[in-house]
């Protein structure tokens, strides 16, 4: 921890001595609360590496664990076989079984090799480490200080995120600012060497380009960096960040637009014309809609995270039951396996990967397939209705906002989500609140309101597992909070001012 301690007094010195470069410098946050807030927002990384040591062993076995490993595997590479390192950073390596890309890197990594079932885009787990193999020759290999430099990339896009946002939340902009960093789900996993870090960059930088573009400050240069930051919108977090721009470009158009008078329903009616859009695009493209292709994804999320041996060779990819009994170990290749006479599964054929396919009894017991992974069965699966759409969106909303309780928590991080559960409700109850029985203008409330039912939507139905739900959920839920933070003001409870005494 002693790099990670040497790199974080030297960003927080930066911070207080100069903005870090004019970067943290706002008329109503100091320099030295920036500080504070920045050494807040990166203790989420010794406390994210101590409760997975305490709670699960260690980060090994888990997406932390997993990036590291695969960025140090990756990062070797440059000494190694630095002709190889330069193909695979571009896309330009040769991935066929017996190459040496195919040996020295997806044999030897775990993320870089997963995440392939996509229905529209590819492996977004390569986006984050590519970034983090550049920022490893800083990092040594360390892992605390490659998550220190990914939260400080969260820091940034919060910090531009707050920008964007301030104008309507006058005299209450540190309160704006404490929400971003330290909403806890948000704060946790920004403390590791996960994808929200870096989306949290990418979407507060793309929000604060959109309300330059839209406010009539176009520049070659502006637009330039918004479209690279549309490209890794593209890239990494699509379901979110795609969403969450279209939301924000929408309000910062309308809001600019001073002849337009009924903005909100207008905004409801351009979200709910881009989905049946792309509900069309969707079915034209790979012949299924929107809620099929959810569907189908939270099929493979049960699948996975009822646990399994997933193998795999040139023509297909397989899931069997966890199970070692299905399996036979080839003795001349420990890495390879055959699956027993009888034995049941579901495969996926390489080049069409829409597909799911069933094998009810195999009969090829000779065919070897390569070990991908083994994978134990997970203890926090929710119910799934397939059967019955109304009860699938009710479960939906249920899961992502108010599961688990503080009746039904169990261990650390069910705790956590439970805590966060609490002001979710309380928030909910002082947007609803507000937006009845209050004058105050409704647009922006309804713009947060709308990404957050949109993305508790998605994610209830895609991921069938709570512990996915509290993490997936947490960049669109910090817009929740400051839809009750936008009805708040001093003196006041839930947003409603106190009657004097007599």
């Amino acid at each position: 921890m002693i790099l990670f301690i040497i790199y974080a007094v030297v960003i927080t010195s930066l911070i207080l001595y100069n903005g870090f470069f004019g970067l943290f410098r706002d008329e109503n946050i100091t320099k030295k609360q920036y500080s504070i807030f920045f050494i807040g927002k990166i203790l989420a990384v010794p406390v994210l590496l101590f409760v997975y040591d305490k709670t699960y062993g260690g980060i090994s076995q888990w997406d932390a664990g997993k990036f590291h490993h695969d960025v140090v595997v990756i990062s070797d590479l440059l000494d190694s076989d630095p002709a190889l390192f330069f193909k695979m950073m571009f896309g330009l390596a040769d991935e066929q079984r017996g190459s040496a890309y195919h040996t020295f890197v997806l044999e030897q990594t775990y993320n870089w090799h997963n995440g392939n079932l996509k229905d529209y885009f590819y492996n977004d787990n390569r986006v984050l480490i590519r970034l983090h193999v550049f920022l490893n020759f800083l990092a040594f290999d360390k892992y605390p200080v490659l998550a220190l430099f990914s939260c400080f990339l969260s820091f940034i896009g919060l910090q531009y995120l707050y920008k964007s946002l301030k104008d309507w939340y006058s005299g209450k902009e540190t309160a704006l600012f404490f929400i971003l960093c330290f909403f806890p789900a948000l704060w946790f996993y920004t403390g590791g060497l996960l994808k929200e870090g870096p989306t949290m960059f990418i979407l507060g930088a793309a929000v604060f380009c959109l309300k330059k573009i839209t406010s009539n400050a176009l520049s070659w240069r502006l637009g330039f960096l918004f479209g690279i930051l549309l490209l890794f919108s593209i890239l990494l977090k699509p379901y979110f960040l795609l969403l969450a721009l279209l939301n924000f470009g929408l309000f910062f158009t309308l809001k600019n637009l001073t002849a337009i008078k009924r903005k909100t329903p207008i905004f409801l009616s351009l979200m709910f014309l881009a989905f049946i859009l792309l509900n069309i695009i969707s079915i034209g493209v790979i012949g299924k809609s929107l809620s099929e292709v959810a569907i189908r994804q939270n099929t493979l999320f049960t699948g996975i995270s009822k646990g399994g041996i997933f193998l795999e060779d040139s023509m297909r990819f397989i899931r069997l039951r966890n199970d070692t009994n299905l399996v036979k170990r080839v003795t001349t290749n420990p890495e390879y396996f055959s699956i027993k006479k009888s034995v049941e599964f579901m495969y996926w054929k390489t080049g069409f990967k829409l597909d799911t396919l069933y094998c009810v009894a195999n009969e090829d017991t000779l065919a070897q397939y390569e070990l991908v992974c083994m994978i134990a069965e997970s203890h926090s699966n929710v119910k799934t209705y397939y059967n019955n759409d109304l009860q699938m969106l009710a479960a939906s909303y249920y899961y992502t906002l108010f599961y688990p309780s503080i009746f039904n928590a169990t261990g650390v991080l069910q705790w956590l989500a439970a805590f966060e559960n609490l002001a979710i409700m309380v928030a909910i109850l002082i947007s609803l609140l507000g937006l009845f029985q209050r004058k105050k203008d409704k647009f922006l409330p309804v713009t947060f309101l709308f990404v957050t039912v949109a993305m508790c939507l998605l994610v209830g139905i895609t991921s069938p597992n709570s512990g996915a739900i509290f993490r997936y959920r947490a960049p669109a839920m910090i817009f929740l909070l400051l839809a009750a933070l936008y009805y708040l003001e001093s003196g006041t409870i839930f947003g409603f001012k106190k009657k004097s005494a007599p």
